[in-house]
């Protein structure tokens, strides 16, 4: 018989991959996505193993009725993957866009942890994605980086109550993730990044793997940090490294 896994935000990028990789470890997947139908979709066609909900997580009604509807089964592993970014000059943040984007990445999570705490089996996991962004402070991307902070912190605490449940809860904190071609900031990551590049989705999602398996089995309450090393980089010291060369 199949574990059972729940994964928010399958539509593309690292959530695609969590669900194709959870699916070749043995997983059956009830998978979120939001406004990538077609994305969805083509997951589905190519895994099979999965079931779709379309869900808006800034939505709090949406995501209360998705607990409701998924109190019928009993989970292995929960994957808070959804996430949303805005940016803004400080003069110009909205209330509403702040709401909004802790709605997805903090709320949601706290909403589906706590609404189907009851339906996780003994030695599951909660895995959060959270972000090297919630490490640092932002310019125009306040809002973001607070609410991965906030989320690494849940983690802590949701670790402390469901460890006696035997669940673990773990957050993963991606750095830059993509090939340089995506933008002129990824490109500029990947030279300040010790390994010489970003992290791809795929390996992303093998720490995922790694965390809900047994192999991790008193991990709990703690960030799993998968950058290449590029927080460990003050880029000023780089450049005088460098200068000596």
């Amino acid at each position: 018989m199949s574990k059972l896994a729940l994964i928010t935000g399958v539509s593309k990028n690292i959530g695609y991959e969590i669900a194709k990789k959870l699916v070749s470890d043995g997983y059956f997947i009830h998978g979120i996505y939001n406004s990538d139908k077609s994305g969805a979709e083509k997951l589905k066609d190519e895994i099979k193993d999965m079931e779709l909900h379309q869900v808006d997580l800034s939505d709090r009604k949406q995501t209360l009725g998705l607990v409701e509807d998924l109190k019928q089964y009993k989970f292995d592993a929960i994957v808070n993957n959804a996430g949303m970014i805005e940016f803004s000059q400080f003069d110009k943040l909205t209330y509403e866009s702040w709401d909004k984007i802790l709605e997805v990445n903090l709320n949601a999570p706290l909403i589906l942890s706590h609404g189907l705490r009851n339906n996780i089996n003994s030695g599951g996991t909660i895995i959060n994605i959270a972000s090297t962004d919630g490490l640092i402070g932002a310019f125009v991307s306040m809002s973001y980086s607070a609410s991965k902070a906030a989320l690494i912190n849940l983690t802590k605490s949701l670790g402390n109550v469901f460890g006696r449940k035997g669940i673990r809860v773990v957050a993963i904190a991606p750095g830059w993730v993509g090939s340089g071609m995506d933008s002129p900031a990824i490109k500029e990551a990947m030279d300040t990044n010790p390994m010489g590049r970003n992290a791809t989705a795929e390996e992303i999602a093998n720490v995922v793997s790694f965390a809900v398996s047994d192999k991790a089995s008193f991990v709990n309450g703690q960030t799993i940090i998968v950058d290449g090393g590029y927080t460990n980089v003050d880029p000023i010291l780089k450049k005088e490294a460098e200068a000596t060369e």
